[in-house]
Order: structure tokens, then C-alpha cells, then sequence
């Protein structure tokens, strides 16, 4: 069961329970909107940053109306206003919607969702690193099927930036409650972009995750039900290019700590373009991934750490159909899809349909000998249909044994 803080402040409990001021020294205004503490009209999360601000005497803060942070009207302003108000923002538009627009309205909006809550970022950076020296943006809240917890671009062809200031570590953002939608949002510069700790019925839709060190996006830790939708990736691995996968879905056997059963993410309308590691990996334990409509372009994969496919799949029951594969050239890439037992009894009853990929040739450019396969998977058992291949003379129905490295396929209708 996860534990919520639904009170989470930015200042250290010490720091905030030791100032208080009496009223007696502030000119009270005569009319003012409850938690209003800067006077713009409205009651939001910019107020109860700068109420944190002026608690803490910070440089750039003052309060323009003193009156709407007296939440128990004793007229002093102190930690107990500051928890009151929160509670009060919380509970109090019937439309839930957050409107943020930097760094610090960011992390508040996110540290205190709550179902149904719509977090609208404003067009602009958002420096992760840069508030009190965070390693990535965290998400625990929960949100429920009815009332999922949204945070998306308030102008959806103006996407905010949610970056870090290196590749070399921290996630752009960590997600570990149920039930999010993230929505039109850039993520970037980073070891990673999105990772999923069991983190169930998740949408991440329309984003744009590249420039990671290691892979973009991670559904890991028992994640699932998760869905990837409508996402450009590119330009990963770039510190570790064997790691440097699109997607990763699961957790290698090799690894500890993790829950390994991923089931059920869908992979849908991506466009992946120079992902040095596979643009897709699903690993053993997980079942019942579907990949669809996507797009793979070839170019920079590496071939580091046995990348060597579009999609490398060592879990069972994958439904891998309606994708687009370009080869381009890279000699890297020796077969469109590729099948692995990792673990015993699993890597199988995978179906391949409807895929048109493009190959440039039929044998591979380092290995002569070594036929272009449509699906690699000389071992497993998976089923075949409406598959095209072009191997550099046009496309042709992928249709017979030639195609296909295993003896266990069975040729739809």
C-alpha cells in the first residue's frame, strides 16, 4: 500500500516552526480572497510559494496581503497557516485544475496532487536540478480510474521543457502513483527520461523524450497496464549507448530489487529515430505487451550490448503489429525483430502482423551468411501475417520460412 504525505512542504520543518510573525506589525487590507497572500485575485499554488518564501525570509519575497494567510485567524502567520492553506487549495476547486509556472509552483503542484487534479505547466524550462538540487521530479501521489491525476502543457503546440543539467545521472521525472496522464510535455538531459516504479494504469502521451544518457523511457518495478502513446523519442544513449534503449519494459534477470512482472504495457503511434540501443526492449516475466503503429528509423542503433533490432523481445505474448521499420543502412541491425529465452519458458506465443519493414538487403552487411530476418527467433514458437519486407528491390509478402529463423511459426490466415 502506498503512503501519501499529502502535506509536503519545500522548507525543513525546523525552519518554518521557529518563524513566526504577529500582525500587529503588518498593515491589515480591508477585503481579500482567502490564501490570496499576493493580491493577483486568485487563490493557487504562486501563493503558497510565496508564502514558504517570505516564512523563510528569502530575498524575492514579500506578502502583498498579509490577511489571506491567517488561516486561523489568530493573527499570526507561522507553519500552521502554511499547512492550512495547502489542506485549503486541495480541497478547494471543484475543477481541480493547478495552473504552475515555474520551477518551485511545479514541484509544490506535484508533491500535493490529488485525485482528479489537472496540473497545467506554462510554456517554458523547468530545470529539475535546480530546486534544492533535486535528482528528478517525483510523482507519488495516487490518482484513481475515475479521477486520474493529469500534468500537461497548458498550450499543447507549446510544450514546457522539463530538463536536467547532465546525462550522466538522475530521471527527468519518477513516477510512482497510480493512475497519472502525462500530456504534450518535453523531457531531457538526463540518465533517464520517464521511469515507471510500480506505477499502474499510467498514460504518457504526446511527449517528447530525448538527449538521456541511458534509455528514455522505463516501465519497471511491476508496472502495469501502462501506456505509450504518441511519443517522439530520440537521441538516447548517449553516455551508455548499450542501454540507450527507446523503451524498456521490464527488468533483466540479472538485476535485483525489482518487480519483474511488467504485463500489459501498449507501445502505440511512437516514432523512435537515433535510440543507439533497441527502440523497444521487453524483457522476460512480462506479458501481454502490444506494440503498434510505430516507427523505427535505424540510423545511429549501435550494436552495443547485442542490440541488433528494432524490437528485442524476451517476454511472452507480445503483439508486435502495424509497425514501420527503416534499416537505412545500418549495418548494426541484423534482423527486424529479434526473440530471446533469457529465462526458460519465456520469449514466447508472440504474434507478428501487418509490419512493413525495410531491410536494404537480404543477408546481413558484417555476416554474409546471415539472412535479414524478419523475426530472429530460431527457438520460440510465435504466429505471422500480412508482414512486408523490402530488401532493397520492393516490398514483398513475408510469407514463407525464408523470412522467419525458426521452425515453430505458424502462418495466419
Amino acid at each position: 500500500m502506498k503512503i501519501i504525505n499529502r502535506v509536503v512542504s519545500m522548507l525543513s520543518v525546523a525552519a518554518v516552526l521557529i518563524f513566526s510573525v504577529p500582525m500587529s506589525s503588518i498593515a491589515r487590507s480591508e477585503e481579500s480572497v482567502k490564501g490570496d497572500v499576493n493580491a493577483d485575485g486568485y487563490f493557487n499554488i504562486a501563493d503558497i510559494v510565496q508564502l514558504q518564501k517570505w516564512l523563510i525570509s528569502a530575498t524575492d519575497s514579500k506578502l502583498d496581503n498579509w490577511t489571506a494567510a491567517d488561516f486561523n485567524n489568530n493573527n499570526i502567520i507561522n507553519s500552521l497557516d502554511l499547512s492550512l492553506m495547502k489542506n485549503a487549495l486541495i480541497n478547494s476547486s471543484p475543477s481541480n485544475t493547478i495552473s504552475v509556472s515555474s520551477i518551485e509552483e511545479l514541484f509544490e503542484a506535484i508533491e500535493n496532487a490529488a485525485a482528479g487534479d489537472v496540473i497545467e505547466v506554462a510554456p517554458g524550462t523547468y530545470d529539475y536540478s535546480s530546486y534544492q538540487g533535486a535528482q528528478t521530479i517525483t510523482a507519488s501521489a495516487d490518482g484513481s480510474e475515475a479521477l486520474p491525476i493529469t500534468l500537461k502543457a497548458a498550450v499543447a503546440d507549446k510544450p514546457p521543457i522539463f530538463t536536467g543539467r547532465s546525462t550522466e545521472n538522475g530521471y527527468v521525472m519518477h513516477i510512482t502513483g497510480d493512475w497519472w496522464v502525462i500530456e504534450n510535455i518535453n523531457f531531457t538531459k538526463s540518465q533517464k527520461g520517464i521511469v515507471l516504479d510500480n506505477s499502474n494504469n499510467m498514460v504518457v502521451r504526446g511527449c517528447e523524450v530525448y538527449n538521456t544518457g541511458s534509455e528514455a523511457i522505463a516501465v519497471r518495478d511491476g508496472s502495469c497496464n501502462c501506456t505509450i502513446e504518441d511519443c517522439f523519442i530520440h537521441d538516447t544513449g548517449i553516455n551508455t549507448p548499450g542501454y540507450g534503449e527507446g523503451v524498456y519494459i521490464g527488468s533483466a534477470k540479472s538485476t535485483s530489487g525489482f518487480d519483474y512482472k511488467c504485463d500489459n504495457t501498449l507501445v502505440k503511434n511512437c516514432i523512435f529515430r537515433n535510440v543507439a540501443a533497441e527502440h523497444i526492449d521487453v524483457k522476460e516475466y512480462t506479458t501481454g505487451t502490444e506494440i503498434c503503429g510505430c516507427t523505427f528509423y535505424g540510423d545511429e542503433m549501435s550494436g552495443e550490448n547485442y542490440a541488433g533490432s528494432f524490437i528485442d523481445i524476451a517476454g511472452n505474448n507480445v503483439n508486435v503489429h502495424d509497425n514501420t521499420g527503416y534499416r537505412n543502412g545500418n549495418k548494426k541491425i541484423t534482423a527486424a525483430f529479434e526473440l530471446h529465452e533469457q529465462v526458460q519458458g519465456w520469449g514466447y506465443h508472440c504474434t507478428f502482423t501487418g509490419n512493413t519493414l525495410y531491410m536494404d538487403q537480404p543477408y546481413g552487411a558484417e555476416d554474409t551468411s546471415r539472412r535479414m530476418y524478419v523475426v530472429d527467433g530460431w527457438y520460440s514458437d510465435f504466429s505471422v501475417k500480412n508482414n512486408l519486407v523490402d530488401y532493397g528491390s520492393g516490398l514483398t509478402a513475408a510469407d514463407s520460412w525464408e523470412y522467419y529463423n525458426s521452425d515453430y511459426v505458424t502462418y495466419l490466415n
